[in-house]
């Protein structure tokens, strides 16, 4: 008899999730080198920026996420995020994270140090876009009551809503496919976040 784990099957499905947007990404280039009678786009600024490889400041983003909750748990996250656009669909970045964390019902209290980086490739005319990341996170274990680090390894997606230029607004469902006991974020991971272009 066959038995397959939830986590196996999370992990076929991801692994055709990107699977198939890595297919999309490779068979949806648009063919820039085209020229129509009339049409200006090959001598635009942005196009010229592209070409010469140099650093451009109008592909950096600023962001991050907040988060609190009060109560029988007191929670709170800031989360600030730099990022770079690498083409008009690939960005890529690093963050910090800091989390006060204090549950009352067991008096456990303790303040989570870490950082990450990112890559997020967003589609073209689609309100979705697809997210990787590998984080650290530095607590103090209720179990082992000690400090310890642990690595995550984030997997998924979710929708964004653009609101000008390289900014958005988006809501991702992640999973952690380095997950042990002591993972401090159960799977699945539910985030909220913000992307500001400069």
């Amino acid at each position: 008899l066959l038995k397959i784990s939830i986590f196996d099957i999370m992990i076929r499905i991801l692994a055709l999730i990107l699977s198939l947007t890595f297919s999309v990404v490779m068979f949806a280039q648009v063919d820039n080198d085209a020229y129509v009678y009339g049409d200006d786009r090959g001598s635009s600024k942005s196009d010229s920026k592209k070409s010469d490889g140099k650093f451009d400041w109008d592909r950096v983003t600023l962001g991050g996420g907040l988060g609190a909750t009060f109560g029988d748990i007191t929670y709170f996250e800031i989360a600030p995020t730099v990022g770079y656009y690498l083409t008009d669909n690939i960005l890529v970045g690093i963050g910090g994270t800091y989390i006060y964390y204090a549950n009352n019902v067991y008096d456990y209290k303790t303040n989570m140090y870490g950082g990450n980086v990112f890559t997020q490739y967003l589609f073209n005319d689609l309100p979705v876009l697809a997210h990787a990341e590998t984080a650290l996170m530095n607590y103090y274990s209720f179990n082992r009551e000690a400090r310890i680090t642990t690595t995550a390894v984030l997997l998924g997606g979710g929708l964004k809503q653009s609101f000008g230029g390289r900014s958005y607004l988006s809501i991702l469902i992640l999973w952690d496919i380095n997950e042990t006991e002591d993972s401090f974020y159960p799977n699945p991971i539910i985030r909220a976040g913000i992307a500001i272009g400069l």
